[in-house]
């Protein structure tokens, strides 16, 4: 994440974006909720995620751009949750739905020249940015280029996985707890904590 954003998505986090019940209730209102509770019933980390995640100690709150009618984002919304709920008053797990009331922030993470979903920030503690995460994750791009590039793409990609789903949360859980040992060996944070 580039500085000129960080006060944008700090004062989203703090003012606007909505914890995940909220944000799937918000979605129902739009007529987009089942494919979250889906997601979220097909997903359960395993039992060394579960233990890791309980071994997060550095505050980290989190800000997911979404679309309440996206799949992708259904995805990684429920996934994060997971390892939220794994890793209880650490990982501070919020979502801003992309739309015309959040245009500032929209606009300041455009990926490829698109308006792209989901966008996840990762913040310190006192919301200094510290990694972005989006828009699909590498096994859904590979399965998306099995079905469409030329069959020599095929040969070079890996097999696909037998579950796409925990694919997912295995790369979503890779990316929070990389955060989590970046926000955990800081200097930075060190110093501060004493640690």
């Amino acid at each position: 994440m580039f500085r000129p954003i960080a006060d944008t998505v700090a004062e989203k986090f703090r003012d606007e974006a909505a914890p995940f019940g909220a944000f799937v209730s918000f979605a129902e209102g739009l007529g987009h909720r089942e494919q979250w509770d889906q997601r979220y019933g097909q997903l359960a980390l395993s039992e060394s995620q579960a233990k890791r995640a309980a071994a997060f100690r550095r505050p980290m709150p989190v800000l997911c751009l979404t679309g309440s009618w996206c799949g992708d984002c259904a995805l990684q919304g429920a996934a994060m949750q997971r390892v939220a709920e794994a890793s209880p008053g650490t990982v501070d797990l919020r979502f801003l739905h992309r739309d015309e009331a959040h245009a500032e922030l929209v606009t300041k993470v455009q990926l490829n020249g698109g308006f792209r979903v989901p966008i996840t920030f990762f913040m310190a503690e006192d919301l200094e940015p510290v990694a972005q995460m989006g828009d699909r994750t590498a096994s859904r791009y590979r399965s998306m280029a099995r079905k469409a590039l030329p069959a020599e793409w095929g040969e070079v990609l890996p097999p696909a996985p037998e579950d796409p789903v925990q694919a997912v949360l295995d790369e979503v859980f890779d990316e929070m707890e990389r955060v989590q040992l970046l926000l955990r060996l800081s200097g930075r944070l060190r110093e501060k904590h004493g640690d």
